[in-house]
């Protein structure tokens, strides 16, 4: 994974899409892959925790109250103060945005599944290898 195109990319989606503050891309277990500039470092893993907690969350609803099989497409909060979106982006990994609470959520959600398409393969992460092996 080319984190460096990563980080391009997602301060791109910021610039295109008003009212977004912050993106990051993380596993599932909430570990943070890459984020924007304005996100220091504890920002960063705060947020990366918050996104795959409530990203867990909303798999838990999907098994027991949608399909069964726990798909998620996306989940957002708002609060006094902005709004949360995350999306799926490839097998173990999420794309987290925080914009304003005056942001266009169907704009910010749009710009974000543009940007997961784009990308493909690089927001995958890879299965863990047991052992160490490949």
């Amino acid at each position: 994974m080319d984190l460096e195109k990563l980080t391009w990319l997602i301060e791109g989606l910021l610039d295109r899409t008003p009212g977004a503050r912050h993106a990051l891309v993380l596993s599932r277990d909430g570990l943070k892959l890459c984020h924007s500039a304005a996100l220091d470092t504890d920002k960063a893993d705060h947020l990366a925790a918050i996104a795959a907690g409530l990203q867990s969350l909303v798999h838990g609803a999907s098994v027991e109250f949608g399909s069964g099989d726990g798909g998620v497409r996306q989940a957002m909060a708002e609060f006094y103060g902005g709004l949360l979106f995350i999306v799926e982006a490839g097998h173990g990994t999420h794309l987290a945005v925080i914009a304003a609470e005056d942001a266009d959520p169907g704009l910010l959600g749009h710009n974000m599944h543009e940007l997961v398409e784009q990308m493909g393969e690089h927001l995958t992460t890879p299965l863990r290898a047991a052992n160490g092996s490949s």
